[in-house]
């Protein structure tokens, strides 16, 4: 499965209106809450800021991906939201974030779970594809350019 797969464009967030962290999980969250996808909207949220307490899922090069296995969830969900001011992660290079992937996966969907976050950190190290998402005006921009570098990891 790939991300182009899971990621809807009802669920790419253009322009985030957050100011932090917590302000811009939530609001990635409200859209992937509307898949009918989350059993429990708040405790996804609390279960994703949990893990982030483990670590900074910010992880250089102006990227977050904030993720957690939860039971809140019926099935992997992905949201992607976007910022040109950029978010304070504690990201590992001091870095503001201006991509952002949030990802939930059901514990019984571990395997998935992993491939599908290998996969997204595998396309976000590509300076092309992070280039091209920052520049994207529209959802189909970003689910095509997705399943283009996507194409080129095969």
């Amino acid at each position: 499965m790939a991300v182009s797969s899971i990621l809807r464009k009802d669920c790419c967030i253009l322009e985030l209106k957050g100011k932090n962290k917590k302000d811009v999980v939530c609001e990635i969250g409200e859209e992937l809450n509307k898949t009918k996808k989350i059993k429990n909207y708040q405790q996804f949220i609390s279960d994703v800021l949990k893990r982030e307490k483990l670590g900074s899922t910010g992880i250089g090069n102006k990227i977050a991906i904030p993720h957690a296995r939860t039971d809140s969830v019926k099935d992997i969900v992905i949201g992607f939201g976007k910022t040109k001011a950029g978010i304070d992660f504690k990201a590992l290079d001091g870095e503001k974030v201006n991509l952002i992937f949030l990802m939930g996966a059901n514990p019984k969907q571990l395997n998935l779970y992993l491939r599908i976050l290998a996969e997204i950190s595998k396309l976000l190290m590509n300076e092309g594809f992070r280039q091209s998402l920052l520049e994207a005006k529209d959802a189909d921009k970003i689910i095509n350019t997705i399943k283009h570098f996507e194409s080129n990891l095969k």
